[in-house]
C-alpha cells in the first residue's frame, strides 16, 4: 500500500512540474481531468 501512495505522489509531482515548466501541458491535463470527472459524474 505504501508503494501505491509513493507512486501517486510521484505522479502528482511530475504533473505539477510538467504544467509549470512546459507550455501547453496544462490544457492537456485539464482535458484529461475533465474527461475522468465527467465519466465519474455521469
Amino acid at each position: 500500500m505504501k508503494l501505491f501512495y509513493k507512486i501517486c505522489a510521484t505522479a502528482v509531482l511530475l504533473t505539477v512540474l510538467a504544467v509549470t515548466f512546459t507550455p501547453g501541458v496544462d490544457d492537456f491535463v485539464e482535458q484529461t481531468f475533465q474527461r475522468y470527472l465527467g465519466r465519474a459524474a455521469g
